[in-house]
């Protein structure tokens, strides 16, 4: 086969991919399966793999519905079931609903007017740390809102060259990794609007115990706070970045823009604020009658959805605040539904039994870590998940990690709610190669910066990271 219709530009590249990893899965599939793993199993495997390898060579879109139909040709399973079991699931529902909640905060202003009075707030101006802290909050608020992660690096240049930073000088290059760390780590903050929501689900379908999005989001919103401020010592402290230049600014130069919040601006912050309440609520106060009346008549999936149902017919103005076909049409991202709902669907199949994935893959990692501390056994899952989904698949790596760790928890004195969140959490920085993840390329590239200092600082925050989800990990067992 000629190198050329591998390339990029040539029409029939995603054929060629396509061949290639048809081949791939037929041939894993007939493989007999070691330690057990059943031709179920195998056939799964095969059909895993390839849909990553289609995610990175053609798209997530076709790759999702390749691997669809590859799956049921190697395993001969039922085709009612995939389809039913990846488009009909509770947490891609979720997903599909909120994300237009989440277009609506964009199109109605609420981002830009929240930008511009957050960076004109008086408090920030002559203290250089407090600002420094401050906008890497700001920029994890911002992200966690689904503001592109290029908006919040554009702020970072603006204010590096309002304060006199040079492009490629330590503080400069500091900044902006700092700020991309920041803002692509909050990204996945709010679970029902990510990849996380179907993550969670993971967990649950893996280790057989239930998981609430929202105690996976208070604590993630906790992780991020602590994680900024601690990007702000890592900066200051150990890597001697002089930000006195920012005590100086000029109040006026940090306008972003003349935005203020329009009348339908007020109205879907206010609803996405009622919305999230709603889906922490029950969690924290379940006895509320509120709090029983979205678990358990509507249950998350249509509490969100009578969220949107509001934003799409309460006027404003002479009109609703949210068209709902601009909404569907540019505020839900279909690669991140389908993509999400083939890897639940696969991930289901690995915490059953029938694959003998999960066993066999326990079976190893028993053998290989028998006898350390549970810290241990934490560490190793967490690192080497950090280290691997910088080359593949976020939610793939975990799926795998999680599958292959949890049954052991009890026997390392772990609990298994706290080792699945921090491997899914482990699991979000794929930063160390463009192709790591979604928000990796723009990081990579970034030509203001140099790639010396990219690394550089990059593995320091990587290695911070890794150390507060210890801490985390170790404080949430004691607790669960």
């Amino acid at each position: 086969m000629s190198a050329s219709l591998v390339k990029g530009g040539h029409p029939y590249r995603k054929i060629v991919h396509l061949i290639i990893g048809i081949a791939i899965g037929f041939l894993i599939s007939r493989i007999p399966g070691p330690g057990g793993i059943t031709p179920l199993g195998m056939a799964l495997i095969g059909a895993f793999l390839v849909a990553n390898y289609w995610f990175i060579a053609i798209d997530m879109i076709t790759g999702s519905l390749g691997a669809m139909i590859l799956f049921v040709l190697l395993a001969g399973s039922d085709p009612a079931g995939i389809i039913s079991g990846t488009l009909g699931n509770t947490t891609v529902w979720q997903v599909l609903i909120v994300l237009p909640l989440i277009y609506g905060l964009r199109v109605t202003g609420v981002t830009d007017a929240l930008a511009n009075w957050m960076m004109t707030r008086k408090i920030l101006y002559g203290r250089s740390t407090m600002f420094v802290i401050f906008f890497l909050l700001f920029s994890s608020l911002l992200c966690a809102l689904k503001v592109n992660v290029l908006v919040v690096l554009a702020l970072a240049e603006g204010v590096m060259s309002a304060a006199g930073y040079e492009e490629q000088r330590k503080e400069h290059d500091a900044f902006l990794v700092a700020t991309f760390f920041a803002g692509a780590l909050a990204y996945n903050i709010i679970p029902y609007g990510s990849w996380i929501a179907s993550f969670v689900t993971a967990f649950e379908n893996i280790a057989g115990i239930p998981l609430d999005g929202a105690v996976y989001m208070l604590f993630g919103v906790l992780l991020n706070v602590v994680l900024d401020i601690l990007y702000a010592f890592v900066m200051i402290v150990l890597l001697r970045c002089d930000f006195s230049r920012l005590a100086a600014l000029d109040q006026s130069a940090m306008k972003t823009s003349d935005a203020k919040f329009t009348k339908q601006g007020k109205f879907m912050f206010v609803l996405f604020l009622v919305m999230i309440v709603g889906a922490v609520l029950p969690t924290l106060f379940s006895s509320f009658p509120v709090s029983l009346f979205i678990n358990k008549t509507l249950t998350m999936g249509l509490w969100f959805t009578l969220c949107l149902v509001v934003a799409l017919i309460v006027p404003i103005d002479g009109k609703p605040v949210l068209s709902p076909v601009d909404c569907f049409k540019n505020g839900v991202q279909w690669p991140l539904i389908l993509s999400a709902g083939v890897m639940l669907y696969f991930s289901g199949i690995i915490g059953g039994d029938d694959a003998g994935i999960k066993a066999a893959l326990s079976g190893a990692f028993s053998g290989a870590f028998n006898g350390i501390p549970g810290i241990a056994l934490l560490l190793v899952a967490c690192l080497l998940t950090v280290i691997i989904t910088g080359f593949f698949s976020n939610m793939a790596t975990g799926v795998i990690f999680m599958s292959a760790t949890i049954p052991l928890a009890a026997m390392f004195n772990l609990s298994p709610l706290v080792l699945g969140v921090c491997i899914m959490w482990a699991s979000m920085p794929g930063f160390i190669t463009p192709g790591g993840t979604g928000l990796s390329p723009y990081l990579h590239g970034l030509t203001t910066i140099t790639k010396k200092n990219m690394y550089k600082y990059m593995l320091a925050f990587l290695a911070l990271f890794l150390v507060v989800i210890l801490i985390f990990g170790v404080v949430m067992n004691l607790i669960f």
